[in-house]
């Protein structure tokens, strides 16, 4: 493992084992791209990284007969915030929200929860219990979609329930993990009738 990464162990549990890597102030926090309203319709992009507002545009010519190279500005985040004339182009082609949203990380104010990988914040949950996995769902959008992940709710039935029969297991894979946690027993003993049923009706 190369210095500067943190390795997840998972040992038990089926959520991946996880390498993250810190590799310096390049990697961005933000970055946006797309094409300047008329009436240049050059080709922009805006990235945002831990120290700099990295600022690109390509011309686009209506002849291929000359090198046209691509401009660049970059700036430290200090300067970026009192640099109306980039902040009033950046609006121009991407709208005011990108704007505060660069002014907001530039002035520090970073989100780095939501900013880790999916399957970390996955591996975080895990480690929750019921009541706060639930809780944390209503936080955001994107905590909804982990707290509802197929693969977190497998880790916790297994955590709070004995041994799976391979009827629930293929229960649970058709119906998915979270709607089976929350099955009392006989609910479940009676989907798997069903299905056993069905099984010898179609044989």
């Amino acid at each position: 493992m190369a210095m500067g990464d943190l390795h997840i162990s998972t040992a038990q549990s089926k959520i991946p084992e996880i390498t993250l890597g810190y590799h310096g102030s390049w990697i961005p926090l933000f970055e946006v791209t797309g094409q300047a309203p008329a009436p240049s319709k050059d080709f922009c992009q805006l990235l945002v990284t831990k120290e700099f507002v990295i600022w690109r545009w390509w011309k686009i010519a209506l002849r291929n007969d000359r090198k046209i190279h691509p401009g660049e500005r970059k700036e430290p985040h200090e300067d970026f915030l009192y640099d109306d004339l980039l902040q009033a182009e950046i609006c121009r082609v991407f709208g005011k929200d990108v704007v505060e949203e660069v002014k907001r990380l530039a002035e520090g104010r970073v989100d780095w929860l939501s900013r880790l990988p999916k399957p970390v914040l996955l591996y975080l949950c895990s480690f929750l219990d019921i009541v706060d996995v639930v809780r944390m769902s209503a936080t955001c959008k994107l905590f909804y979609e982990i707290c509802n992940h197929d693969e977190l709710w497998e880790h916790l039935y297994s955590r709070y329930s004995t041994a799976l029969s391979p009827e629930a297991q293929d229960l649970a894979n058709e119906i998915g993990w979270k709607k089976l946690f929350f099955t009392n027993k006989l609910q479940v003993q009676v989907q798997i009738q069903r299905r056993r049923k069905k099984k010898l009706g179609s044989s």
